[in-house]
């Protein structure tokens, strides 16, 4: 699966809450990270990110610009979260996402504004 594709299905994953799907994108020994915390392994992450969602929140990404790597690409997107109560929570994210030569995730490195995420906890 080209790259692109693989990651045009991570995010379609997450924003429909298919986290077996998510999941299945990366390598066994994937390990992300992002700016506001330490490394983890696919399956530490895994424990969180349904986290994001879990009290109905919805979760769509917009405005994707991507630059292609030979094995690796960088995204910026805006990820825009719906809470419940109506309110939207728009955080603007980069993340760096490197591949194996089987076109599994094996890690990527994401940077985001961590003011306009902790509008996730209010």
């Amino acid at each position: 699966m080209p790259h692109d594709s693989v990651l045009d299905a991570t995010f379609a994953a997450a924003e429909a809450n298919d986290w077996v799907t998510f999941r299945s994108m990366f390598a066994d020994d994937a390990v992300l990270k992002q700016n506001v915390g330490p490394d983890q392994s696919v399956d530490q992450a895994m424990k969180t990110l349904p986290l994001f969602t879990a009290d109905g929140t919805t979760l769509r990404y917009e405005n994707v610009r991507r630059v292609r790597g030979e094995s690796s690409i960088t995204e910026m997107h805006d990820a825009v979260f719906t809470k419940p109560d109506g309110r939207v929570v728009r955080i603007d994210i980069c993340v760096v996402v490197q591949f194996n030569n089987d076109a599994k995730i094996i890690r990527t490195d994401e940077y985001l504004d961590s003011a306009a995420a902790a509008g996730l906890r209010g």
